[in-house]
């Protein structure tokens, strides 16, 4: 099976200079949880997750209008191509631990974004049939992908004005 059979074709994007609370309404308005970034030829230049919005705004310490889709997207996402076989798709993501690819043309250009949840809706509509799309492929793709990274050993420094909070055993 390729990419382009069961890939999202209809996909909301933002540009570099866009704010983040631009990017954060488009994936509240989609239901979805990351948003392509794109220049205005509709090249892919990154990927914004609902959770780098929210460490930009941590880490900034600004409102999400203030800060772009530039500072916080991720530069050079793994991607597919339309005709890619699924199976690759798939083990690109357990590799790169992503939930979701960016689909491109030839040229770079976004035409799609195949996600898990595109992998799990097609192994489960063809479990009676000759399965294309394997829910135990899948399986591993969502355990491998949702393996812990290994913990910081230290934490952030305070901003000015706060206070660390100690937790003590006892």
């Amino acid at each position: 099976m390729r990419v382009h059979e069961l890939m999202t074709r209809e996909v909301s994007y933002c540009l570099p200079h866009e704010s983040l609370a631009r990017a954060a309404q488009l994936m509240w308005d989609q239901d979805c949880g990351c948003i392509p970034v794109v220049d205005e030829d509709r090249r892919l230049l990154g990927i914004v997750t609902d959770r780098d919005i929210c460490m930009a705004a941590l880490h900034n310490g600004r409102p999400l209008h203030e800060l772009m889709a530039s500072q916080a997207m991720a530069q050079r996402p793994v991607r597919v191509g339309p005709q890619d076989d699924v199976r690759e798709a798939q083990e690109l993501m357990r590799h790169a631990r992503v939930r979701r690819l960016p689909v491109t043309d030839g040229g770079g250009r976004l035409v799609g974004l195949v996600s898990l949840h595109d992998l799990a809706r097609q192994a489960v509509s063809e479990r009676r049939l000759l399965p294309r799309v394997r829910m135990r492929e899948v399986a591993r793709t969502f355990a491998e992908i949702s393996r812990p990274w290994a913990k910081a050993t230290t934490s952030p420094a305070p901003r000015r004005g706060t206070r660390r909070r100690t937790a003590f055993a006892g």
